[in-house]
């Protein structure tokens, strides 16, 4: 018998709960995925932050 449960992998030696993805968080990964497989290059938290404050002047 198989036990249903809404957890996803142990971290810290307790499972964790499944995390709940809005209808704009499922949208917006849609189009990142569709970028990238189009080419594009994904920034990480650091280029972005780096990007944004180039666009502010503040760089």
């Amino acid at each position: 018998m198989v036990k249903s449960s809404k957890t996803t992998a142990k971290k810290n030696g307790r499972p964790q709960p499944e995390r709940r993805v809005s209808k704009l968080g499922k949208q917006l990964r849609k189009l990142a995925d569709e970028y990238a497989a189009s080419g594009g290059k994904l920034l990480n938290r650091r280029e972005l932050e780096r990007e944004i404050a180039e666009r502010r002047g503040l760089r």
